[in-house]
């Protein structure tokens, strides 16, 4: 499925480390442009740790990753505003400001990565609530959505610039089976309408199966990938013991 399209992200012998202790050693891999790429794995391996040097927020002790053939890993000033530009994240928690209405949360990156006035910042943001189902809930605030609302205006903040790319942490973290479904349901129509790339991180098997294109599976023991592929395949034909495991549930 990728033999004709470009890698969008590049990531490129990243060895992740805090306080001496390595977390990850030596991951390469890349993502394709219009997939839907899911890290995967058990608690502690290192899923959230390697989203975070993806997009910059973390430096690797060795390695880089490349973002459309520049590299975010060494980019400063102009350049790396730049790159942030292309892409979007939503965060486990959302990290909607509450104290302001959805309105102005989706703003706020308009604000800081653009000269548009006033009026224009509010009819993107509109736009915004609109695509993931929110329209009509501008002047809430967050305090005042379920769980599962405020995680679609958090992927709504993360859409307001026109990303390529959105990385999302934990989408489903602390919602019902339900609404994590109508989350998943959302991000494939994202995905193939506007033609984005996702890179999610999720431990949730039902939301690997339904909106995974590819898995990498990041493993403690090994400190990096143990299994990568299409879950359906991992599930049934995982050559490690620990990937027909996790994918199919099972206790060791």
């Amino acid at each position: 499925m990728n033999a004709n399209r470009p890698p969008i992200i590049e990531v490129d012998n990243v060895t992740a480390a805090y306080d001496g202790r390595v977390v990850l050693r030596d991951v390469s891999f890349a993502v394709y442009t219009g997939e839907v790429f899911v890290i995967v794995g058990g608690s502690g391996c290192g899923k959230s740790t390697l989203l975070k040097h993806m997009i910059g927020l973390y430096q690797p002790a060795a390695g880089q990753v490349w973002l459309d053939g520049a590299n975010i890993t060494h980019a400063a000033g102009e350049e790396r505003r730049r790159l942030l530009r292309r892409i979007g994240v939503m965060y486990q928690s959302g990290a909607l400001f509450g104290s302001m209405s959805l309105l102005e949360n989706i703003c706020l990156p308009i604000e800081e990565f653009t000269r548009l006035p006033q009026s224009a910042r509010d009819l993107i943001a509109r736009m915004k609530l609109r695509q993931v189902g929110l329209a009509g809930f501008e002047n809430h605030r967050p305090a005042e959505l379920s769980g599962g609302m405020q995680k679609r205006a958090a992927i709504a903040r993360a859409m307001a610039l026109d990303p390529r790319l959105l990385f999302l942490d934990e989408p489903s973290a602390g919602l019902d089976p339900i609404t994590s479904a109508d989350l998943d349901a959302l991000i494939l129509s994202l995905a193939r309408n506007l033609h984005i790339t996702f890179v999610v991180v999720t431990h949730e098997l039902n939301s690997i199966f339904t909106i995974a294109d590819r898995v990498i599976m990041l493993d403690q023991e090994v400190r990096g990938i143990l299994a990568t592929g299409c879950p359906a395949d991992l599930r049934d034909r995982g050559e490690h013991p620990r990937v027909r495991r996790f994918f199919n549930r099972q206790a060791s």
